[in-house]
């Protein structure tokens, strides 16, 4: 029966496609145009169009209009908060489908009219909702109404839009005309297949060495390293499965429910996820001390809900609390810091790429996250800290290296001088006592962390979660929308906290990346300002090779060796370059290199003063 039902199934997709096929085409003497409207976003929109200084109707929700008219030269354009104009060079017999886009601007909401090309995976997918509705209908009496009604207008708007074509003669910027090639060859461009690792990640690289040998280039990753694994993986799940659903119209229907889905898989506690991503940060502190471990994740635990980082030893715990109680702190964030981070490359490849695939995982982590840390400071939540020390016994090795990361985190924040030794013996005699309950926190402490958990929820400020990709504030000298967008991060740090807000901008092909930083300690707060050029093509239109280029300059006030009770400012700052070198169309090698004063930086793994230097390749596909 189910070699029947797919059978059926396609058999009913060609014959749907055949029919669709003979519905929209044309007579042989007219062209046909639709217009359409294939966004949600849309709905919050009025449309009406013209063809040169006729009025032809108008859209109020998602469907589409049908025209017909003389082939040869045709001039269309819409009317919403602004108007939007397209020349079309129209054939006898042959049909067109426009889609209206909708792009919303941080003053006013904008329309811009694109063609869809035959070739393109969008045509099918529009042509096979056309065949399921009729197009809206205007009377002869209603279009001359209107005609009449709208005559000062479409004069006025047509006298502007002259203006402008001798404004763009004059300054070689390109009119807005329909190009099949140019739009399928940036259709490409807009879904790259990012695939980027550093083989190696100096200085930190000699502790991996010298814990496993040089396998432990890859037991032991960096988090640069393992933050360039799941980052990969999640650009071939997400760009790779959009091209293979959306070149089907009989599969794009289902696309957003299958990408949801396998968001939801790539984030399960499988290696090379996000989960796994998660244990490698807390595993790269205690590294960086010397410390080996082993993740948990690579056993695919699919049935467990809290999984572990194990085979750690003691001495190690209490070396590192000795030698850094600021990396002891940041041991237990760093798990989320390197979620958050993951969320952050997504955003930046979503938005500079302009991408047409759509990602939940930047709202998955932020309720994971949000959620992990709220967890924290409930009243149960010592049960399950009691059922992993009764499941874990007397084995050392299956512990933990902190236990539930929060409690661990907040015990360890407001006690810097207390010694590893200070949590006691474990439960079943054997070993140190290595995870922090609730109970244990004080009610100051407490009311710390429920504060974290909250301010967690800033997280949810960012609109390309929600698949607001960017929003149009202009128009480049090179004809482009400039376009931009904004996100916030709460970060839980090794000396308390930062709110940082990041600003993304695309102006004439350059990329950039503004952030601001309020750092927090006990009482005190600090600033910080941050600048970044992503992906700057250097040499563009004089080498035949152009180097691309990606550079992050920051500066700040943090406290004073790092902290949570310091109340003095240390001035600090980094500079960070990354260059590739193209050696084919796929592939670019890369050097990167780092230097930074003490501080606190997502994703790097030095507080102290440091200048670091990796070696990767990244594929574009």
């Amino acid at each position: 029966m189910r070699k029947y039902s797919i059978l059926f199934f396609l058999l009913a997709t060609i014959i749907n496609s055949l029919a669709a096929q003979d519905s929209i085409s044309s007579s042989k003497e007219k062209a046909v145009v639709y217009f359409m409207r294939n966004d949600p976003k849309a709905l919050l929109i009025t449309c009406d169009f013209y063809n040169g200084d006729r009025y032809i109707g108008g859209l109020r929700g998602l469907n589409f209009l049908k025209y017909e008219c003389d082939a040869g030269g045709q001039l269309f354009w819409a009317a919403a908060d602004n108007n939007d104009f397209l020349e079309m060079t129209l054939k006898s017999g042959e049909t067109y489908i426009v889609d209206v886009e909708y792009r919303m601007g941080f003053y006013k909401r904008k329309i811009k009219l694109n063609v869809i090309s035959e070739d393109s995976d969008d045509y099918d997918f529009l042509k096979a909702k056309i065949l399921k509705k009729v197009p809206i209908q205007f009377s002869p009496l209603e279009i001359e109404a209107a005609n009449n009604k709208r005559k000062d207008f479409i004069s006025k708007s047509l006298a502007k839009y002259k203006e402008l074509k001798a404004v763009e003669a004059n300054t070689a910027v390109p009119v807005h005309l329909f190009n099949v090639e140019h739009e399928t060859e940036q259709a490409k461009r807009n879904c790259p297949i990012l695939l980027d690792y550093n083989f190696v990640d100096f200085p930190f690289s000699k502790n991996s060495i010298e814990l496993s040998g040089a396998l432990g280039l890859i037991k032991n990753p960096s988090m640069s390293q393992s933050l360039n694994v799941a980052s990969s993986l999640n650009s071939l799940a997400r760009e790779g499965f959009y091209r293979l659903m959306a070149n089907n119209p009989s599969t794009k229907r289902f696309y957003k429910t299958a990408a949801f889905s396998v968001d939801i898989l790539l984030y399960m506690p499988i290696p090379l996820t996000s989960g796994w991503m998660h244990e490698e940060f807390h595993r790269a502190i205690l590294a960086k001390h010397g410390g080996n471990s082993y993740n948990e994740m690579n056993d695919f635990p699919i049935t467990k809900s809290l999984i572990s980082v194990l085979n750690v030893k003691d001495d190690d715990l209490v070396r590192l609390k000795s030698e850094s109680p600021q990396d002891m702190v940041r041991m237990s964030e760093a798990g989320i810091e390197g979620e958050y981070l993951l969320a952050n490359n997504i955003n930046k490849n979503v938005f500079f790429y302009n991408s047409k695939s759509i990602s939940f995982t930047p709202l998955i982590i932020a309720l994971n996250s949000s959620m992990y840390v709220q967890m924290c400071s409930g009243k149960n939540i010592d049960k399950e800290t009691d059922a992993l020390v009764e499941a874990e016994g007397s084995n050392v090795n299956k512990r933990d290296l902190v236990g539930l990361d929060f409690l661990s985190y907040t015990y360890d924040l407001f006690r810097p001088d207390e010694p590893y030794q200070g949590r006691g013996i474990h439960p079943s005699g054997v070993g140190l006592n290595r995870y922090i309950k609730r109970s244990q926190l004080t009610s100051h402490e407490l009311s710390y962390l429920k504060r974290q958990g909250f301010l967690q929820l800033i997280n949810y400020l960012n609109p390309i979660s929600f698949q607001f990709k960017s929003f149009t504030i202009g128009v480049g000298k090179n004809g482009d929308p400039i376009r931009a967008n904004l996100y916030f991060n709460h970060w839980l740090t090794s000396f308390g906290y930062d709110i940082s807000a990041t600003a993304l901008l695309k102006n004439n092909n350059h990329n950039y990346v503004f952030s601001v930083h309020n750092y927090a300690n006990y009482d005190e707060w600090f600033p910080g300002i941050e600048i970044e050029t992503y992906n700057y093509l250097l040499g563009e239109n004089r080498l035949k090779k152009p180097i691309s280029v990606s550079a992050r300059v920051m500066g700040w006030l943090q406290p004073c060796n790092g902290l949570f009770y310091s109340r003095k400012a240390s001035l600090g700052g980094m500079i960070e370059v990354k260059g590739y070198y193209p050696i084919s169309k796929y592939f670019s090698p890369y050097i990167s290199v780092t230097a930074k004063t003490n501080g606190w930086v997502a994703g790097n793994i030095y507080l102290e003063s440091n200048l670091s230097g990796s070696f990767g390749l990244q594929a574009i596909f």
